[in-house]
């Protein structure tokens, strides 16, 4: 691994969590980061969503793995 990373996609916090799951049980590092602040989306209602990120080398891999999970969003990330 090159140490680069890669943005996989932004999800609310619970469909992120599935993901992650995904990504762990197929030994693809990620690192993760929030878009709104826990304290900014309970004061708007907003959901609080995360964007993922993994190693440009395994990209390809996690996108088929997400495309598998959330089929009706190909195309829409």
């Amino acid at each position: 691994m090159d140490g680069k990373f890669a943005v996989l996609t932004e999800k609310e916090t619970m469909w992120a969590e599935m993901l992650l799951e995904v990504l762990r049980d197929h030994e693809i590092p990620y690192a993760q980061l929030p878009v709104l602040g826990a304290a900014f989306s309970m004061r708007t209602g907003t959901p609080e969503r995360l964007q993922i990120y993994v190693p440009e080398d395994r990209l390809s891999q996690a996108q088929e793995l997400m495309a598998e999970l959330f089929p009706a969003d190909e195309g829409q990330e």
